[in-house]
């Protein structure tokens, strides 16, 4: 018997031993109650007996129910123990008449035979996690990697990430022993729910290696740049160095030595250096570079709280971890020094909420601090009071609150790493949000965290297997719904289903591997642009999506300049959609890349318009060729909606006289068509006319001259645009 996730016994009719087979494989999950029911009978006496299941109807409906959907109708049940230590039972399941007859000579010697087969099993398996698990992360150790090494085919393509944990130094230049233990936890951690713990090594005492079979070596590139993004995220002061090897021969020692040879001098330069685009921040543990923050940072601010828990009377304590919002778009609008003065303000805020409520605090990075609040309260709900009162002591500018992730902990025995996570974990189920002005971590914020990582290693194997594909929605001429273009959508098909975009886009977009399935999509699209014309169909502009993300990962412009010299297009054919939203991170970046790209030939559309925070004055900034609007405006099918009809109608005045053009998307209904016929809005995009379709759909519809309107082979000359 052992406790599953849920807490509930896992109990198998197959037990352990690869030679016992039986009809049927069956597992099952019996409540702590009624797994201690039968233990409880099993311990007053060493067999019990079923002859008809039809017996524990009445007395025992829970196991009459497990036995009426096996299909048992007798039953003989024994305990299982070895060397006087009971853990668990077994059931023989409909024996024949001989069997049952003699179940007081055949059940001891089974007993006997399946506990040591159990026990035994069992041992090996602890041997195995001494063996070749590190103790402190739970990921392999040296052994380990050498083992899974060995299992990895030959000729393979192997990508290895090489992690060095600095951590923050002591006025001496000394690390501390607890601050670097944490750190490589922490990073161990996050690798282990990224790539599985079967992929991250830790091979000595500062050092974890993630090693994975990965085919392209332009994957690798990508995924080392998600990586370092997302220690930087979490606060990880981590060098990481990398090698991709292709073809991969035996044996494991010279591979070893030669992936010594490349990372133990990238490790030294790192180390010694702390490269700014590879190590997330740099902190002196006395002062700041920038803003004058006095408060405990780094090791000293974590024994302190592991120190004040320790002393502590009350049962409870809330971690509470607090965080900017925008604070680089803050910095970008407002400048350095009112940043510094932010950053300082909120130091001040955070030390009066500690010392009201008998905490303790400390500044752990970036724009985030955190303090450890006792409490009498047993359970987060009853906090709400607190935490209100909490946010209600921060001052804030409008549009760049702190926001607050709340873990509330009743387990004195947890460490301050483990609380600091779960807080950091509440925290980014509410950065970026305005509404909310703090989240508490909760079991269902664990399961969708839990969920979110099975839905990432998925995406791996989507990639791998080409499973992203992209379906188009037209685009088209209000006046006479013909087709001027279309809208690329990524779609995935796993396992024979299409997954709905909402199921994994935030997901992706949150740890970065947006990136991937984006770059595969303009990929595709470039690629059946120049195919289709090579058979005869003339094309239509196709626009794609770039997220604000990708820009973190790679020069956009220059990666879309290469693509259409790869598959010889125009660049007009291929259209640019950036989200408004998108310019509230990486606002040069973004208005550079875009600058490049319409000189080049591109046309750039800007998505959403109208749906953020600060429309107008992106109109300003952002210089694009295209508007595209939601009908979210015209929703309601009223003539009478003189205010939304008044808000499209400006919109797309507005626009033509910036020498712009307007798309409306969301065009669902003959009203909303008509609608914007009487405003002069020329081009839509909607079920109305066309569904997302597959590419062969698309294809067809191109087939026939008389569902395209061509004026012109740029998207340019069909949207209208000068």
């Amino acid at each position: 018997n052992e406790e599953d996730k849920d807490k509930k016994c896992v109990k198998t009719y197959e037990w352990v031993h690869r030679s016992i087979r039986h009809d049927r494989i069956f597992w099952q999950s019996l409540s702590d109650t009624v797994f201690d029911a039968w233990y409880g009978r099993l311990q007053q006496h060493e067999i019990i007996t079923v002859t008809d299941t039809d017996d524990l109807k009445e007395y025992d409906p829970d196991v009459y129910r497990v036995f009426t959907e096996q299909g048992i109708h007798r039953a003989v049940v024994s305990g299982l123990a070895f060397h006087g230590k009971a853990f668990g039972f077994f059931v023989l399941e409909n024996p024949s008449d001989d069997a049952f007859s003699d179940r007081d000579l055949l059940m001891p010697g089974l007993r006997y035979v399946l506990s040591s087969m159990v026990y035994s099993e069992h041992l090996v398996r602890r041997l195995m996690r001494i063996g070749y698990k590190d103790s402190l992360t739970g990921v392999g150790n040296r052994l380990a990697l050498q083992e899974h090494l060995y299992q990895i085919e030959e000729k393979s393509s192997l990508s290895i990430i090489y992690f060095d944990v600095i951590g923050w130094r002591n006025g001496e230049g000394k690390q501390h022993h607890l601050e670097i233990e944490q750190t490589v936890f922490r990073t161990a951690k996050l690798l282990a729910e990224l790539y599985g713990e079967h992929h991250v090594f830790r091979t000595a005492v500062t050092e974890l290696l993630v090693v994975t079979e990965q085919e392209s070596e332009i994957l690798y590139e990508e995924e080392l740049m998600r990586i370092k993004v997302l220690l930087r995220e979490h606060n990880l002061l981590v060098a990481v160095a990398s090698l991709w090897k292709a073809n991969v021969d035996k044996p494991v020692d010279a591979l070893l030595h030669s992936v010594h040879q490349v990372l133990l001098p990238k490790r030294r330069m790192l180390a010694a250096h702390r490269d700014p685009e590879t190590v997330p921040i740099k902190l002196d543990e006395n002062h700041d570079d920038f803003a004058k923050i006095d408060m405990m940072r780094g090791n000293e601010f974590f024994q302190k709280a592991e120190a004040f828990l320790g002393e502590l009377f009350e049962e409870s304590v809330a971690t509470i971890v607090f965080d900017i919002n925008h604070f680089k778009l803050y910095n970008d609008i407002f400048g350095r020094q009112a940043g510094n003065t932010y950053l300082e303000n909120l130091a001040a805020a955070v030390d009066k909420i500690a010392e009201r409520y008998n905490g303790v605090c400390g500044y752990t990075g970036g724009d985030t601090f955190c303090a450890f609040i006792p409490s009498e309260k047993k359970d987060y709900r009853d906090f709400v009071t607190e935490a209100d009162a909490i946010y209600g002591m921060l001052d804030s500018p409008e549009g760049f609150a702190t926001v607050l992730g709340i873990y509330f902990s009743t387990d004195r025995r947890e460490s301050v790493t483990s609380m600091y996570d779960r807080a950091l974990g509440a925290l980014h189920n509410i950065k970026g949000e305005f509404l909310r002005g703090y989240h508490f971590y909760s079991q269902e914020t664990h399961d969708h965290q839990k969920e979110d990582q099975m839905v990432i290693l998925d995406v791996k194997d989507g990639l791998r297997n080409n499973e992203f594909i992209f379906y188009v929605q037209p685009q088209v001429l209000v006046s006479n719904s013909k087709i001027i273009g279309g809208e690329a959508l990524v779609r995935w098909m796993h396992k024979g289903k299409l997954i709905p975009p909402v199921k994994f886009i935030p997901i992706l977009e949150k740890t970065g591997y947006i990136y991937q399935i984006d770059c595969a999509v303009w990929e595709n699209v470039a690629q059946w642009l120049s195919d289709v014309k090579k058979r005869g169909i003339e094309p239509v502009p196709i626009s794609v999506n770039v997220s604000r993300v990708d820009f973190y990962f790679a020069d956009i412009a220059e990666h879309f300049i290469n693509l259409v010299k790869k598959y010889e297009l125009n660049p007009s054919m291929i259209g640019i959609e950036i989200t408004e939203s998108a310019l509230t991170d990486n606002m040069n970046t973004i208005l550079d890349a875009i600058k490049r790209m319409r000189e080049y030939g591109f046309h750039v559309l800007m998505d959403d318009f109208g749906s953020g925070s600060s429309s107008l004055s992106m109109l300003h900034t952002m210089d694009v060729d295209v508007l595209k609007t939601d009908m979210q405006f015209l929703a309601g099918n009223d003539d009478h909606d003189e205010r939304g009809m008044n808000l499209v109608r400006t919109i797309v005045t507005m626009a033509k006289n910036l020498g712009m053009t307007v798309v409306s998307e969301g065009v669902e209904t003959e009203w909303q068509k008509d609608m914007l016929v009487k405003m002069n809005a020329n081009f839509a995009q909607g079920y109305y006319f066309y569904r997302p379709m597959p590419v062969e759909e698309f294809e067809k519809l191109l087939a026939d001259p008389n569902n395209v309107e061509y004026g012109g082979k740029s998207m340019k000359a069909r949207l209208g645009i000068q």
